[in-house]
């Protein structure tokens, strides 16, 4: 049997709130969303660790990026007050966990692993 990969797998989806809400909304994959802005040096050094993530993971997460400094109110909505931030979401919807502050590659999927295997037990 043949299947096919998502399209998503291995790379960053950038999206805006609108996007955000509609993909979480209607979502059957987890989802790990990086929230970082141009401006933040941490958020500068973690962004190619997130994409180099990304291709790490496979299916194991649909990864999403938010710009921080457009989407004020998503950030509310989250009760995001400090960049860069990595929130988790299982494929209900329902959030798993959050991690502030600047990974490498390895430690951004060691820590979505760690929590999509405890999530699943």
């Amino acid at each position: 049997m043949n299947m096919s990969m998502p399209s998503w797998v291995g790379k960053v989806e950038e999206l805006g709130a609108t996007e955000f809400n509609r993909l979480a909304r209607s979502t059957t994959d987890p989802l790990l969303l990086y929230i970082g802005a141009p401006w933040c040096p941490p958020c500068k050094a973690m962004e190619p660790a997130f994409v180099a993530a990304a291709a790490g993971l496979g299916v194991q997460a649909r990864f999403l990026k938010v710009n921080a400094a457009t989407d004020p109110q998503l950030l509310n909505s989250l009760k995001v007050a400090t960049v860069p931030m990595l929130l988790l979401y299982d494929e209900h919807g329902q959030e798993l966990g959050r991690f502030l502050g600047a990974l490498s590659a390895s430690g951004i999927s060691h820590w979505a692993q760690t929590r999509l295997v405890e999530s699943s037990q």
